[in-house]
């Protein structure tokens, strides 16, 4: 298949077109993969699957969904989270009725350079949100030339985790970009409109102050001794001052390591004790068990490395072996100083100047906690920042979006939201909200979009 072309949607790949219907509502939608060559780079390939809307291609809006790490693959979140469909353990496919291109003409994509399918030259390798922004930019601009239709449309990117680094610096460098007077003339227009982040690390500083209050938290699980969580509140103060002297010198030495060592070590390895799942608290994991896998779906990685998947999507042999994770990417962006950097700012900028920001996280994880993202969002500086802060804390009411209009409310979480800023807390929802809470994260993504009220 050529990489310009747009195929029927195949949720057996290696077995031919399926045409899945709930109802009387057939869900097709077309779809394309391959590869990017991106012209900052010497020769950098950035590996993406897209799928078309499955109502309005021509007009719903164009959403770009990034996964974080730094270094996991967004095709895990595609198979296991918001995209077409899902991997059984028997590794045939199942159809996804709440994948986020119900609505949207989505693509997933594996970066940075080394990530997933991606791969590059050694003189490629990237080191932090500078390349970040400057090659999504950059595979942006090539995906329209093979997919004109898509360019001036609305654009969103979105993501979680890590992404609380990868999407604010993505948008901001778009943002930069379109606002450039000698922006040359033959570049694609990126019509960028906003920014979703779930669960993400966007301002460590502020966020590491909170680790210890998920010790009380809605599921009345006990995770630290009385003793271990002040204890924790203590050592929170060393790790903020560590990522504070990290930010003011990235690399002055071993400073930003040990910086992130210590989140590591003292805001999360205490936790293990309670033996949860640190993604999603609500699940039991065996943490003194080395060999345990708690949260992880091996499935995926022997789907996408079958020698019938792979040559189905037309992977290139210079590919890496597919991982969920890269470990010399998270390596890499650690010891550079990425991890402690603040991506706030990035993000009061593009409120500031009217573009639609929403902050949502699960309740039930640990690794970036809601409360944390909450108080980040409360502690941001722009020009809303009162009306926001003042605004009520109220319920977030969720409707199931494959069912009739007021056929379901779903008590989903709580909201603030001013203008073009929200916060919302997701309930009964863990790191990957997508996959605990899918009407949820469905209906909560749809509205953002479609800039209706939370």
């Amino acid at each position: 298949m050529a990489e310009s072309e747009l195929s029927p949607l195949l949720t057996r790949p290696v077995n031919g077109n399926v045409v899945v219907t709930r109802g009387k509502k057939a869900f097709l939608a077309k779809f394309a993969f391959g590869y990017v060559k991106l012209a900052n780079k010497v020769d950098d390939h950035y590996f993406y699957w897209f799928f078309e809307s499955r109502s309005s291609p021509d007009s719903d809006p164009f959403v770009l969904w990034l996964t974080g790490g730094p270094g996991s693959s967004s095709m895990f979140a595609l198979l296991t989270e918001n995209g077409p469909c899902t991997i059984n353990p028997d590794l045939t496919t199942k159809f996804n009725p709440y994948s986020w291109n119900n609505n949207a003409n989505m693509i997933w994509l594996d970066q940075p350079t080394g990530v997933g399918f991606s791969f590059g030259s050694p003189a490629d390798k990237d080191y932090n949100e500078t390349n970040v922004g400057e090659n999504i930019y950059w595979f942006l601009q090539g995906f329209l030339e093979l997919y004109p239709q898509f360019e001036g449309r609305e654009f969103f990117i979105t993501g979680e985790s890590y992404g609380g680094h990868y999407v604010p610096a993505a948008a901001h460098y778009i943002w930069e970009a379109n606002k450039a007077e000698n922006q040359d003339s033959e570049l694609s227009m990126i019509n960028l409109q906003g920014i979703a982040i779930g669960n993400g690390l966007t301002n460590p500083v502020i966020q590491y102050a909170y680790y210890q209050d998920m010790n009380h938290n809605r599921y009345n699980i006990t995770l630290l001794t009385d003793a271990a969580e002040g204890q924790m509140k203590v050592d929170s103060v060393e790790c903020i001052r560590l990522t504070r002297e990290c930010q003011l010198a990235p690399r002055n030495g071993t400073i930003c390591k040990v910086a992130q060592e210590c989140w590591t070590d003292k805001l999360i390895g205490p936790f293990f004790s309670a033996n949860r799942n640190n993604y999603d608290i609500r699940e039991w994991c065996n943490n003194s068990d080395p060999d345990a896998v708690c949260g992880e779906n091996p499935a995926i990685k022997t789907y996408l490395n079958s020698v019938a998947v792979q040559k189905y999507l037309n992977i290139d042999d210079r590919a890496p072996v597919w991982n969920e994770d890269s470990d010399e990417v998270q390596s890499t962006f650690t010891i550079d100083g990425d991890w402690s950097m603040p991506f706030h700012d990035f993000v009061a900028d593009l409120i500031n100047d009217d573009l639609r920001v929403l902050i949502y996280a699960g309740d039930a994880d640990l690794m970036c906690n809601w409360i944390g993202n909450r108080a980040w969002t409360l502690d941001l500086d722009w020009k809303g920042k009162g009306a926001f802060n003042a605004a009520e804390e109220r319920a977030f009411i969720a409707h199931d979006p494959l069912l009739p209009n007021g056929s379901t409310s779903i008590d989903a979480g709580v909201v603030r939201s001013f203008e073009n800023f929200a916060f919302v807390r997701v309930f009964d929802a863990g790191h990957m909200v997508p996959m605990n809470q899918p009407a949820v994260a469905l209906d909560l993504i749809n509205k953002f979009l479609a800039n209706e009220a939370l």
